[in-house]
């Protein structure tokens, strides 16, 4: 049913207000709840009692009330208010002339606001008055303003909606009310909009919430569903093998983790069901990700002899990947592969035929390649990194991509890795198709980073310790959010920063490095970094996806408040990737951003640190990435993993017994 201005006694200015706002129907209306309330069940009689950090109620009588002019001319009413023992306090309303018509002389009534108290006055502006006789709310719900639209007026309006409230259907199925003992949906919409109690409220709240975050989990966890129906026998079932396992293991120059080790056993039994692995890796940066999914390469090669693609984002990545992980595939007679763009036609001519005639096991290559038309022979599993870079459709594409094989649909095992620390509820609801492993268990011989954040008056300091660290020869990556100077921000940029820098080191080789250069330029620059043939390198964020230089043990943030922390903790590993001890400052003039970045100094898990970005943040944002089809919430928040958890698990449960 549309709204009109008749239904709701207001004006055409208001309809089109809403309509602005995508309030067109009865029903959307309805569904605007209140985001909190305020209790005045907690009536006072004195004065003394009251908080100045919260609103009170409080019974008294009028005095005296008075008509005064301000010095601007306008209207001022003020009340003289006693309470049961007699003690005075005063309260104040701008341009509500009404208020004398309304209340006189030693009426008793009821006010509601936050005092304060000064020169030993207790004062109340613009608190809310009633006759103490008159029926007030105890519980008064808050509505978010929608497009100038005041709380107080949805307040009044929704309460001409109630006849509707019936019409309104559930959207949660029986089952799931009946096992969780939910209410109707028409019950909950009376409780969250006329609450009689703070658990009338909160009630119905949670139980608005579970059915928001439903209907999402549900969509997730039937393609889960879908794709394990339509990957049945398509996939290769391959037994694990502890004895072979083990040997890989034994032949590493270092221990793994026990959070790896339980990771390696959790794709590795994917492996083993009737259908299409689809798991996400999710590691915090260092804990070691590239080794697990080794592991179970080679296990699949050596068990089946299937193909092995690992995709990677750059070349100068892939390039490292291939030299970093040739030593274990060459141990067991492994035939790998180079793909990038860089090698000549005949180059890759080659590498794609050897790859059709099965003379490649394991390929790396990087992302521009899906464009390029690759035939694998018997491609089984596919390892795509940095996989958080993809939006929904390009994810889509390259599942399609892997799929199709001589004419019919083949599924892969598909291990997904991203380095992007994401909240774990945000996790289940944007790789809510996928089950999820975490890796943020770091090696026994990685040092803490040490991180500080840096006044202004310390920067010479931080420049004389930078200087020993580069006698030393050790690297340091410098950041700045901006490439050039603008007009419009006055921020630091990478350009300017690199001519100070110069004039700061002199006998130090500074170069510059952003997002507008080539991609041959990024990477030619990047590759003399890695040789030591600069020093320090000035950049922008473009360094937060690229390579590991070990010898780099500095990065230094300028304007560290315009980064989100899960940002800056990306930043930070770039340098602490050996053994030497690493350091990350950040440079900030904005005194009232230090208590967030302050949250840098105290952990070095990214996990953490994206909780405390969901709080301030938009949760569908995920480095820079909106992702478009998660809705704005009226009610539900995707911070809350426990309710998250229990609708999946709640879902899971319904969909293998759908008839309990």
């Amino acid at each position: 049913m549309q709204l009109t201005k008749t239904l709701l006694h207001t004006t055409d200015s208001y309809i089109k207000k809403l309509a602005q706002a995508g309030i067109n129907e009865v029903k959307d209306l309805i569904n605007h709840y209140p985001r909190t309330y305020e209790n005045k069940s907690q009536v006072l009689e004195y004065f003394s009692f009251v908080s100045i950090k919260e609103k009170n109620s409080v019974i008294c009588t009028i005095e005296t009330m008075i008509l005064e002019r301000t010095r601007n001319n306008k209207q001022l009413i003020k009340a003289i208010l006693k309470d049961k023992n007699d003690f005075m306090a005063e309260a104040v309303w701008f341009n509500q002339k009404y208020l004398l018509n309304q209340f006189k002389q030693w009426d008793k009534i009821i006010i509601y606001g936050k005092p304060t108290y000064n020169y030993g006055k207790l004062s109340f502006s613009s608190p809310e008055i009633n006759f103490y006789w008159k029926e007030t709310k105890a519980i008064k719900p808050i509505y978010p303003e929608s497009n100038y639209i005041p709380s107080e007026w949805f307040e009044k309006k929704i309460a001409l909606l109630k006849p509707y409230f019936s019409e309104i259907e559930n959207i949660l199925p029986a089952q799931i009310l009946a096992k969780k003992w939910f209410k109707n949906k028409s019950v909950n919409l009376l409780k969250i909009h006329f609450p009689e109690s703070e658990k009338d409220f909160e009630q119905a709240r949670r139980e608005l919430a579970y059915e928001e975050l439903y209907e999402m989990q549900l969509r997730w966890l039937l393609k889960k569903k879908e794709l394990e129906k339509t990957s049945l026998n398509l996939s290769p079932k391959v037994k694990l093998n502890p004895e072979l396992v083990k040997e890989i293991i034994s032949h590493l120059p270092y221990n793994l983790t026990n959070n790896q080790k339980i990771v390696i056993f959790q794709i590795l039994k994917d492996m083993e069901k009737d259908f299409g692995m689809k798991r996400l890796l999710q590691w915090d940066v260092g804990t070691g990700k590239t080794i697990v999914a080794l592991i179970a390469a080679i296990h699949l090669i050596k068990e089946w002899n299937y193909q092995v693609a690992f995709m990677v984002p750059t070349e100068i990545l892939a390039r490292q990947h291939f030299a970093s992980i040739a030593y274990l595939l060459e141990k067991y007679d492994i035939k790998s592969d180079l793909l990038i763009w860089s090698l000549t036609s005949k180059q890759k001519d080659e590498a794609k035929q050897k790859l059709k005639s099965w003379a490649t096991q394991f390929i790396v290559w990087t992302h521009a390649l899906i464009q390029d038309w690759v035939h694998f022979k018997n491609l089984w599993f596919v390892i795509i990194d940095e996989q958080h870079r993809f939006g929904v459709e390009q994810r889509k594409y390259l599942e399609e991509y892997y799929s199709w094989s001589k004419e019919k649909w083949i599924f892969p095992h598909n291990l997904n890795m991203t380095a992007t620390p994401i909240p774990r509820s945000l996790t289940l609801t944007i790789y809510g198709d996928q089950d999820i492993s975490v890796l943020s268990e770091y090696p026994v011989w990685r040092k803490p980073i040490f991180t500080r954040v840096v006044k202004e008056d310390q920067r010479e300091q931080m420049y004389r310790f930078i200087e020993e660290e580069l006698k030393s020869w050790r690297q340091v990556y410098w950041i700045s959010p901006l490439v050039e100077e603008s007009e419009k921000l006055d921020i630091a940029n990478a350009t300017q920063m690199r001519e100070n820098l110069v004039y700061i080191f002199p006998d130090y080789n500074v170069w510059l490095l952003h997002w507008k250069m080539k991609p041959k330029e990024k990477e030619e620059i990047m590759q003399e970094f890695m040789e030591n043939k600069i020093q320090i390198l000035s950049s922008t964020s473009v360094v937060e996806v690229w390579v590991d230089n070990p010898n780099a043990t500095i990065i230094c943030i300028e304007a560290a408040e315009r980064f989100w922390l899960s940002q800056l903790h990306q930043f930070r590993w770039r340098v602490g990737r050996w053994e030497d001890q690493s350091y990350c400052y950040l440079f900030t003039t904005k005194t009232y951003k230090w208590e967030r970045l302050k949250a840098m100094e105290k952990t070095n898990d990214g996990f953490e640190l994206s909780e405390i970005d969901l709080e301030l943040r938009w949760p569908g944002e995920v480095y820079g990435v909106r992702q478009s089809w998660i809705p704005d919430f009226k009610i539900a928040s995707l911070s809350d993993f426990e309710l998250i958890s229990e609708i999946r698990e709640d879902i899971e449960n319904m969909l293998d017994n759908p008839n309990k």
